[in-house]
């Protein structure tokens, strides 16, 4: 069972190059956002179907980790403001796949999100960017759990952190979208 591919990501790539980005336009970028929502409903689908015993819980992590070479590829988007916001993109999407993974390996934390940020900043500062990444995963395990990202959470600027950020704040409104959906359609 393939629940991400090379095509599917090939696809998105293609439609970046077609998109026409304007920095003065923030909704000429709203494709990255969905390719990012694509990365995140595609790692949902993944532990839905580790819950409905559809997949080993080992395929599951062989999955995501199959979705995290995509991101090792060198892509040329054919303009630099494309790439260079392909690549803050990419640090999301780091963050969203290796939450999906701690989450499948039952890592987590018990610090606050507050703690966890300050915790990743301050690894970041000292250079140890594997550190910090392993602080916001956790981040969005937490997420994965129930816990809803404060919104008043200070983000960091001009930080990878912010990136990696973005990818949790991708999973979070996923999450609120999903919780969404289902209340309306008991509604109906």
């Amino acid at each position: 069972m393939e629940l991400y591919n090379h095509e599917r990501f090939n696809n998105w790539l293609n439609r970046l190059r077609e998109t026409d980005v304007d920095t003065e336009k923030a909704e000429s970028f709203a494709v990255f956002d969905q390719m990012v929502e694509d990365f995140v409903v595609a790692c949902l689908n993944i532990i839905k179907a580790v819950k409905n015993r559809e997949i080993k819980k080992s395929d599951g992590i062989s999955e995501i980790d199959k979705m995290n070479e995509l991101l090792n590829v060198k892509v040329d988007l054919g303009d630099e403001i494309k790439n260079e916001f392909f690549e803050f993109t990419k640090e999301g999407l780091k963050a969203v796949l290796q939450s999906f993974r701690y989450y499948l390996d039952g890592k987590s934390s018990k610090k606050d999100f507050e703690a966890l940020l300050k915790d990743a900043v301050n690894r970041e500062k000292k250079g140890d960017l594997e550190g910090a990444l392993d602080l916001i995963a956790r981040m969005g395990v937490k997420v994965l759990k129930g816990e809803k990202l404060p919104e008043d959470i200070e983000i960091p600027e001009d930080s990878i952190v912010l990136n990696w950020l973005d990818g949790i704040d991708a999973i979070n409104t996923a999450l609120i979208l999903s919780e969404i959906d289902v209340a309306n359609a008991s509604e109906e």
